[in-house]
């Protein structure tokens, strides 16, 4: 366990799934300083390749998921993770930098099992980091971890 901000966190492991660079690495910066481990992935092609592994190492606990990528779109990632026999239960947080259509959020957190949707730019880390959190610990409970 971390103390971060006074309080106790859990080590976790995130799967960044994101095209723009510059948010990949301000995310993975903060997993550094947090000292959690992160898989980072610059588009829907090598999220398929990862999710291809049956026991991918390190295990992520959360994926943060961009929608709009190269190769197959954020929803569909999330899609494979739902069906994937290790990492069915983990949390997804869905990522968009653009004003969704009507209906369009909700039919990608549907199609993506997705947890959360965030519009960019990002919380500030602080925040974001409890939103992992509680996310976390609701799907833990839910698998009776």
């Amino acid at each position: 366990m971390n103390q971060l901000g006074g309080g106790e966190v859990q080590r976790m492991t995130w799967l960044v799934i994101e095209d723009d660079h510059a948010i990949r690495d301000v995310i993975g910066t903060m997993c550094e300083l947090w000292g959690f481990d992160a898989v980072m992935l610059k588009d829907g092609f090598q999220a398929s390749e990862y999710l291809q592994n049956e026991a991918p190492t390190p295990q992520p606990d959360i994926a943060l998921i961009d929608i709009r990528m190269p190769g197959p779109w954020g929803h569909e990632i999330g899609a494979k993770i739902r069906a994937h026999p290790r990492l069915h239960n983990i949390g997804i947080i869905l990522m968009t930098a653009y004003t969704l259509p009507e209906g369009d959020a909700e039919q990608y957190m549907n199609l993506s099992g997705a947890d959360m949707l965030l519009y960019k730019p990002l919380p500030p880390m602080d925040e974001l980091l409890k939103l992992v959190q509680q996310i976390v610990e609701r799907r833990r409970a839910l698998a009776g971890q």
